[in-house]
């Protein structure tokens, strides 16, 4: 028996299997040897980067945009229309606004046949088929919250957002949010104009609830041609940003005033005007397109600089308006950058000579 248990050993020896001296123990080894090794799965460098994939999100913003004109005193715009077609307008900035994710703007005016004028100095319409405008110029959203989205009355108003809709452009307004998302990324964009604290608050919490990872908010405010913001756009630029605005963007004066930075987060005060039907020859052509890149990880945005200026004129020459926006170049880059450096004086940001945000 001896002999036969010697051979047994001795072959199993050779044939490499072992037999543990406690089965039970060997077993608890086994068990924790297998959740280790699953452990270690777990943690490997390909599940980690996963788990922490960073998705960036380029927004550009630009000023206001009257596609069309208050015939009462010229018929400029729409002769540029006829005369060229809907991708002229925005054609020298287009190369900007196709490379970014969503492009907003300030939608100044209406898009109606409607004759029925609202009786005030300038009312400004054009017809539907000016969102071609938008799209060749690759423009996602537009702002309506602003003083001449009711130029021609409630009708007209309905026209110009069915226009819209038709042309699949998002709009905001109020308490209607523009959502768009990027690379599984919700983005709202959020219009203001005569508003209260309670309202920005509640709007600003109902794009929360839709899990909105960005809040673009777009106000119209301050006073027409002021280069400094008033003390309305004081209160209400940290207040949005308190409540959960991840930027802020100001309309109305018509010119370009001072950049601020506020919890990590930029407040652009007037972005001046854009492609402007609304004037054949503004004194001050100086424009911007405010970009950003926004960051997010893990379901939360993070708190990181990469906000830029690109300075532009409303208009390619310089004696008229040709309501063609371009990017400036050489020194009158370089002006417009101490410009807005000299507007911003005291608000916590400055730009650097490329144009990027400190």
């Amino acid at each position: 028996m001896k002999k036969y248990l010697l051979y047994l050993c001795i072959s199993l020896l050779s044939t490499g299997i072992l037999i543990p001296a406690n089965p039970a123990k060997a077993m608890e080894s086994n068990s924790v040897t297998t959740k280790s090794t699953e452990a270690t799965r777990e943690l490997t460098p390909a599940t980690k980067k996963r788990k922490s994939k960073v998705t960036k999100v380029t927004i550009s913003a630009a000023g206001d945009c009257t596609l069309g004109v208050d015939s009462r005193y010229n018929n400029c715009f729409n002769n540029y229309y006829a005369n060229h077609n809907a991708a002229y307008f925005f054609k020298k900035v287009k190369p900007i606004f196709s490379k970014d994710d969503v492009t907003i703007v300030n939608f100044e005016g209406t898009l109606t046949n409607s004759t029925n004028r609202a009786s005030k100095a300038f009312t400004f319409k054009g017809p539907a088929q000016y969102t071609s405008i938008l799209k060749k110029g690759s423009i996602e959203v537009v702002n309506l919250a602003n003083n001449h989205t009711m130029d021609f009355g409630q009708a007209a108003f309905n026209d110009t957002k069915n226009a819209l809709k038709k042309a699949k452009i998002s709009y905001c307004h109020y308490g209607t949010i523009a959502y768009k998302t990027v690379n599984h990324v919700k983005i709202a964009f959020l219009g203001f104009h005569h508003t209260s604290t309670e309202q920005i608050k509640n709007t600003i919490k109902q794009a929360k609830k839709k899990r909105a990872k960005i809040i673009i908010v777009s106000f119209h405010w301050g006073i027409e041609k002021s280069y400094y913001p008033n003390s309305t756009q004081k209160t209400l630029r940290r207040y949005a940003i308190d409540q959960g605005a991840s930027l802020v963007l100001g309309h109305h004066p018509h010119v370009l005033q001072g950049v601020e930075k506020y919890k990590g987060r930029y407040i652009v005060y007037s972005l001046g005007n854009f492609c402007f039907g609304g004037n054949n020859n503004p004194q001050d052509k100086d424009t911007m397109i405010f970009q950003q890149t926004f960051y997010v990880k893990n379901g939360k945005l993070q708190k990181k600089n990469d906000a830029r200026i690109i300075p532009c004129s409303l208009s390619s020459v310089s004696y008229t308006n040709d309501f063609q926006p371009k990017k400036l170049t050489g020194s009158s880059k370089k002006r417009l950058i101490n410009k807005i450096n000299k507007l911003s004086n005291g608000m916590h940001t400055s730009v650097k000579s490329n144009g990027k945000l400190k």
